[in-house]
């Protein structure tokens, strides 16, 4: 079963031998960071490949145990002002975005954001020492924090990011590239987490397929016995446009083309 315990973490699989459960239940889960978390139901029937669970659900939430998380709310916020201070004091280099509570309180999970690896071990020590409890911190990425805030893109919708619940894959340059989009620059194909958009994923594959017979940009090639230069790719209308020898620019259908050889 697939489930989501946080708004900036990954979906995770757990173990769950409870009767009529569906997507969206919230269950009661015993983590296996320590003490009992909610969570909610992403995918009932199936898994994550590769994944191993990492909790077993114990019962569907009561209103008690809702009244419980958001009782915990207000020392939440006392916690991760106190940890805030600590890691200014420490000049760690780590953002805090959030500190949760398990449903018994006996556990503490910290989300934070950092750029590499952070020595935070005498932060945690003292946190369990004073607190009484154990404490786990846990680094996510800046998109992970941006799908905790929330917000809306330059399309005008809400980010990606928060309105898709599953795992957030990984963008990169390439499905830019050959979406012919990358020479717009870095700023103005970046999210509100400053990262590649999620929405670039969408439609690489079949951007790549397309691609596959079409030259590539500045490339040689033969149009009508003429040699010229590929200055730019139209993939959904299979047009190129060609730099002829005499300066010249023509646009014809890519199965017109020779490619040099």
């Amino acid at each position: 079963m697939i489930v989501k315990f946080f708004e900036w973490d990954q979906p995770k699989n757990i173990h769950c031998s409870l009767e009529n459960v569906e997507a969206g239940d919230v269950l009661v889960i015993e983590h296996e960071w320590g003490g009992s978390l909610l969570a909610e139901v992403l995918v009932s029937q199936k898994s994550l490949e590769g994944e191993e669970p990492v909790g077993r659900a114990s019962r569907k939430a009561s209103s008690q145990d809702r009244e419980m998380v958001l009782n915990n709310q207000k020392r939440e916020k006392e916690i991760l002002k106190e940890i805030k201070q600590e890691v200014r004091e420490a000049e760690l280099s780590m953002k805090v975005s959030e500190a949760r509570l398990s449903l018994d309180g006996n556990c503490l999970i910290v989300a934070f954001v950092a750029e590499g690896r952070v020595d935070f071990r005498e932060l945690v020590k003292n946190l369990s020492n004073r607190l009484q409890k154990t404490v786990r911190f846990q680094q996510i990425g800046s998109r992970d924090e941006a799908r905790k805030i929330g917000g809306y893109g330059i399309c005008g919708r809400e980010v990606c990011c928060k309105k898709f619940p599953g795992c957030l894959k990984s963008i990169s340059t390439e499905m830019a590239r050959c979406q012919l989009v990358s020479h717009r620059g870095t700023e103005r194909i970046s999210g509100a987490c400053g990262r590649l958009m999620c929405c670039l994923g969408y439609e690489a594959n079949q951007y790549q397929e397309m691609l596959k017979d079409m030259p590539e940009k500045g490339e040689r090639v033969i149009i009508e016995g003429k040699e010229g230069e590929v200055v730019e790719l139209s993939p959904l209308l299979e047009e190129v446009k060609v730099k002829l020898s005499d300066g010249t620019v023509v646009k014809t259908k890519k199965d017109k083309i020779k490619k040099k050889s």
